[in-house]
Formats: structure tokens, sequence, C-alpha cells
């Protein structure tokens, strides 16, 4: 049966993105329709997996909400999904873009560690959790507005994408997330810089949160120069768009002295960002 689009929900999710994901909610409408519509509805159910830990009291109701999303996701698939403003437009994208159901449980199952309140365990467990998040979903945004065969071989280049907006996450992030009961910063860095955690909390600036800012923000570098290589293909530019967000911040950051705690740093203006993604759209500029 082939699904189509509700205005209803998908002004719904628009709505939801606009408020919760404001920057990618303007470079997806770069995109013309229907892959604009592709993408706020990848967002829309992006954000309804990553705010769990905002949403729910205790770790296993996460949990069980997040099998309620691999349910839901399955529908999806099988042409037969639920009533959800979030999830109808979902299962019209992915029987449209033809999305792999892995790269959805990937998004889905890394959220479990958003419910925990440990920290991960080093840099490469940070780096895993940015991969399958940030890295999944830039991968199927990038699926959205390219026809199959289309994109890069192994589609890095909207992986990449994806991770950059998330380390950049986790760097203006670092105060909200702690506020919420979210450690970021993996346990062999705080055991290295036993006050990292308290300055955090308290929003301090110190050469330990500069150090490990820094780290960040080189994380984001590394990858937004594979998100260079392909900036040619007019039709990524909307999902690589977030690549050049991401650049920008990461910029602040660094002049900032890799001060994360500046509410001007970690905003964009309307304007700003405006600018921005003209220049992406008409030069092709994502870094």
């Amino acid at each position: 049966m082939t699904l189509s689009f509700n205005e209803d929900d998908l002004e719904y999710c628009a709505g939801l993105v606009r408020e919760g994901d404001p920057d990618r909610f303007a470079a997806a409408m770069l995109a013309p329709m229907p892959q604009r519509a592709y993408l706020i509805s990848i967002y829309a159910f992006n954000l309804e997996i990553s705010k769990l830990r905002e949403t729910v009291r205790e770790a296993m109701l996460g949990e069980i909400r997040l099998q309620w999303w691999r349910d839901a996701v399955a529908e999806c698939v099988a042409g037969t999904p639920r009533r959800h403003q979030v999830v109808h437009p979902l299962a019209v994208t992915l029987q449209a873009a033809g999305l792999p159901q892995a790269l959805l449980l990937e998004a889905i199952d890394i959220r479990s560690a958003d419910l925990d309140d440990l920290p991960p365990a080093n840099e490469t467990a940070l780096q895993r959790y940015v991969e399958a998040s940030g890295g999944a979903i830039g991968e199927i945004a990038l699926r959205c507005v390219l026809p199959a065969g289309d994109g890069p071989k192994d589609w890095a280049a909207g992986r990449a994408a994806g991770r950059a907006w998330a380390w950049i996450g986790l760097a203006r992030g670092l105060h909200p997330h702690r506020i919420l009961g979210r450690r970021t910063v993996p346990t062999s860095i705080l055991k290295a810089s036993p006050e990292l955690d308290l300055a955090i909390e308290r929003a301090e600036m110190s050469p330990a949160v500069r150090d490990w800012v820094r780290w960040l923000v080189d994380q984001a570098k590394q990858d937004l120069a594979i998100v260079r290589e392909a900036a040619k293909d007019r039709g990524a530019r909307p999902v690589l768009a977030q690549a050049r967000l991401a650049s920008i911040y990461a910029g602040r950051l660094e002049r900032g002295g890799f001060d994360p705690f500046q509410p001007e740093r970690n905003t964009m203006g309307q304007a700003r960002r405006a600018l921005a993604l003209a220049g992406v759209s008409m030069l092709g500029r994502v870094v």
C-alpha cells in the first residue's frame, strides 16, 4: 500500500522541529518538496527519541518508550503505521526514500545511553555514541534527499555532517545536559580532571573545561573535512548545511577560548543563520 502525507501531521512535525531543532529546520527549508517533508519527518523522529531523558522520570519508562519506537518502525516498514503524528510521516518517508530499517534502529538503540546516569567509559565509547546518534541521523537524512545510488558510495558525508553536528552539540550542551543529569564527559577524562564535573555543573570556566571543549571541537573539525569533499552535489546541500552551521559554532567556541557557557556563542540569530544557509545553497559552502 502506498502511503501519503497528511497535512496536519506534517504541520505538527514542522512545529516540533522549528521549536526543538531550529538550525536543522532552517537547513531543511533549502530542500524542495517532497524531500523537505522527508527531512522534517526524520528530524521530528530524532527529537522524539533524543528528548526522552527530559520527559520520563525513570530509566525503565524511557526503555519502554524506546521499545515503542522500535515497534513503530517495524510497522512503518510493513506499511501499517500506528496512528501518531510523527509515526505516520516517518512511515511515508521510509517508504518513499527506501530507508534501511537498521539505520533507524541504530539511532533508537543508542538512546539508551541517555537514560543512564553513568558517563561513557572513555573517548571511544563517546565516539560510538556520536556515530550512532548524529552519524546515523545524518546518513538517514542524506538518503532522503538523494536518489538511491546517487549519493556517496558509503554515505560518508551524511554521517560526517551528523557527527560534526553532534560533537558541537555536546560542547554547546555541556551545562544543560549536566543539569538534566546527563554526564557526557567520559569517566577516563573525569578521573584525570576530578574538578571538571563540578565546573560543568556550576557553568564555571576552567582549564579542564577548555581542554575538553577543544577536544570536542577538534573531533568536529575532522568530520567537517570529510563533508567538504561532497559539497559539489547540490542535492546533498540541505543535509550537509548542518556542517556549515556546526563550523560557525566551532569558530565561535574557538575564538571565545573554548568557553561553552556563553549563551550568545551557543545560539544563532535568524539573520546570521539565513546568511550562512544562503552561502550553502548558492555557493556550496558547507564548512
